[in-house]
């Protein structure tokens, strides 16, 4: 095992090289060059499980399962590779993956005083295969270069995915039943749901009443709906404008929510990926 050291600098400040990454709409490009269908399965939270692999014809996963050891928005992102994902089963012990994990692979987003960022990797690989992924991680690179200059969505609209054992039909009611609502809408501990209704309707509106535990804060988180197709899509507008599309995709495993919104401006996008992915991650339970 050795480590290799590659980076590239970019026209834009860290926070938004840093959505390039992490975002799953973005990830899917920029990483085809080392593997067709590219994708990754958890968040880059600290501590989070998190599987970056591809699916074949038949819908069976293969890549790598690791954890996220550090993650200090916007500066610096630390994986461990634990092992392998063979046919869809994490693989800790075979002597495959114990030629690729236990492995570090580490990004930099080093700001200067011109604007730019340098993004920066270190990453361990067989010494095999340092050269090819060199090559691969320069042509990653370039898909880089290619987004910031040609996607308009990059740090303006966030993707977050998550999976649930729950089939559609079950997420959906869960997603547009008022006294439901109330049992996930919350981006934390200190913060609840008291109250939610909903005329599920095109041009209908929800009102979610989004409060903090200790009485110190409270507001109307609300909208209209523009889209409805039970446990598939349910879209709608914010009372601030923004747009909110959630797609539920049926899966053997259960079920893939998908949620994309437009960032608003008070707040920062990582505070803002974190407390929607919160939320999210309570319906999928």
């Amino acid at each position: 095992m050795i480590r290799i050291q590659i980076e590239r600098a970019f026209n834009v400040g860290p926070e938004l090289l840093w959505e390039l990454v992490v975002d799953p709409d973005h990830y899917h490009f920029w990483t085809e060059t080392f593997s067709e269908g590219s994708d990754f399965d958890g968040d880059w939270t600290k501590g989070s499980t998190i599987r970056f692999v591809a699916e074949d014809e038949h819908g069976i996963e293969s890549g790598m399962v690791s954890e996220i050891v550090e993650s200090q928005w916007p500066e610096f992102i630390s994986i461990r590779h634990l092992g392998l994902v063979v046919n869809g089963v994490n693989d800790y012990e075979s002597p495959l993956a114990h030629e690729w994990a236990p492995a570090f692979e580490n990004y930099r987003f080093i700001p200067k005083e011109d604007g730019r960022c340098i993004f920066a990797v270190e990453q361990d690989l067989p010494e095999e295969q340092a050269e090819e992924f060199k090559v691969n991680w320069e042509k990653s690179f370039d898909r880089m270069a290619i987004l910031l200059e040609t996607s308009a969505n990059v740090g303006k609209v966030i993707t977050l995915r998550e999976r649930s054992h729950n089939r559609p039909e079950v997420i959906w009611e869960k997603l547009v039943t008022p006294e439901k609502v109330m049992s996930w809408n919350y981006a934390s501990d200190d913060w609840y749901c008291p109250s939610a209704k909903s005329n599920l309707e095109i041009g209908g509106e929800f009102h979610y009443e989004m409060a903090a535990k200790d009485g110190s804060s409270s507001f109307d988180f609300w909208g209209t709906y523009t889209e409805i197709e039970p446990a598939k899509r349910l879209c709608f507008v914010l009372g601030d404008g923004r747009n909110v599309r959630i797609n539920i995709f049926e899966k053997p495993y259960g079920c893939l929510i998908e949620e994309r919104f437009e960032v608003e401006q008070q707040n920062t996008l990582d505070l803002q990926r974190q407390g929607w992915q919160n939320i999210l991650k309570n319906l999928a339970r």
